[in-house]
């Protein structure tokens, strides 16, 4: 990525976190800036989802099933 596309950035972070995240970071290639680019886009992604896409089929699979237990335990 070149340096247009990038801002620096100061941040306040958990020393205990740092530390830890440090002897971790070989799976980041060693940089503590590409762990943060990871999570960040990671937290971007996630904002773009839309998590109740589905909500309205579940609620409808939900009434259909406490209509079918209405309906068993009348019959009984």
């Amino acid at each position: 990525m070149c340096m247009k596309h990038r801002a620096r950035v100061n941040i306040t972070v958990d020393t205990k976190l740092l530390k830890k995240a440090k002897t971790k970071l070989h799976l980041f290639g060693g940089k503590l800036s590409t762990l943060f680019n990871a999570y960040l886009e990671d937290f971007v992604e996630s904002m773009d989802k839309d998590f109740s896409s589905g909500r309205k089929e579940m609620n409808e699979k939900i009434k259909e099933l406490e209509r079918r237990i209405r309906k068993i335990e009348e019959n009984k």
